[in-house]
């Protein structure tokens, strides 16, 4: 199986104003991310808003260069590429967004939305466009009379069948989904979920799946990426990570999850305060003010990433807690 991309010590600072005659600071939105993608697999990053996810998603589709670290696609390092070879790299990520609505053009008709990339990257004629949209859109489930519409005139989950159809229309060997179902109905959001899982399927795209909601994840993940502040928390296969989960912030948000099933309810953990200031982080770990087995050690000492139990977990007293 060959890995299509890897992040290594990936982060990303931004420097802001902390108002007038105060300066500026520095924040560290991603601060050492690491994991490999395997071609036709599903990575999902999890976490509460404002750990980082979009400002990975952001990194992995190049539309911002990392600050440190090293991403590879392929067999190119993005920090490392030119300009040109940055170019060529963007037809093989593409992005699914958050709103399906905001992402496509109003003014403009869908079959010449989704041929728009076609259009830019081939040199295909126009006849040649048309027909590998017409065939894109019959592969998610888009009548062919929607050709001629606007995106005002379909439903929310159609707009985001319009959405993938355009991410796929270069065959690309990675797309990065936003939390792609967030603004769907249950009902469309397993429609929509069945169609990522089809389509990889037959083009043996990887993905990495972006979302707040671990319900969602169990039903299309490999293998799972939990993070806290920046950070990863805890990261390995989904069996792992869902039956056992080691890291005191996973088995929290594991725990909220709903489900129907009787035996597949935890005893709910809640997660006292709010997630830090990533301009003023804490000292050590930096869930330990939120965290009920947090320890001296755990206010001082910053735990790195290491292997246990067939994953990685940062967290010092995993061992003990999990005993």
């Amino acid at each position: 199986m060959s890995t299509v991309m890897q992040a290594r010590d990936l982060a990303r600072y931004y420097t802001v104003s902390r108002g007038f005659l105060k300066g500026h600071a520095t924040v560290k939105a991603l601060n050492g991310v690491s994991f490999d993608l395997q071609a036709g697999k599903t990575l999902a990053v999890v976490g509460e808003s404002g750990c980082g996810k979009s400002t990975l998603a952001r990194q992995l589709t190049l539309i911002e260069p990392p600050s440190a670290g090293s991403l590879v696609l392929g067999n190119t390092d993005v920090a490392k590429a030119s300009r040109q070879e940055i170019a060529a790299l963007r037809t093989k990520v593409q992005m699914v967004f958050q709103n399906p609505y905001a992402s496509l053009n109003p003014r403009q008709k869908i079959g010449d939305q989704l041929g728009e990339p076609l259009l830019i990257n081939t040199h295909l004629t126009r006849a040649e466009r048309v027909e590998k949209v017409r065939a894109m859109m019959s592969k998610v489930g888009l009548r062919p009379e929607f050709f001629y519409r606007y995106p005002h005139m379909f439903s929310g989950g159609q707009r985001q069948r319009i959405a993938i159809a355009r991410a796929m229309m270069l065959n690309p060997k990675i797309v990065i989904a936003d939390e792609p179902t967030s603004a769907l109905d249950v009902s469309i959001q397993a429609q929509v979920l069945n169609l990522f899982m089809d389509l990889q399927e037959e083009l043996h795209t990887a993905y990495v799946f972006v979302s707040h909601n671990l319900a969602v994840v169990e039903h299309v993940a490999d293998d799972v990426l939990v993070m806290y502040l920046g950070r990863t928390a805890e990261m390995g296969s989904k069996s792992l990570i869902y039956s056992r989960p080691l890291h005191p912030y996973t088995q929290a948000l594991l725990s909220a999850t709903p489900s129907i099933r009787a035996e597949d309810r935890r005893v709910k953990i809640p997660i006292r305060g709010e997630l830090p200031s990533p301009m003023n982080p804490p000292d050590g770990c930096a869930f330990h003010k939120r965290c009920p087995h947090a320890v001296e050690r755990c206010r001082e000492e910053l735990p790195s990433l290491r292997e246990l139990d067939g994953r990685q977990v940062a967290c010092h007293r995993a061992e003990e807690i999990n005993g």
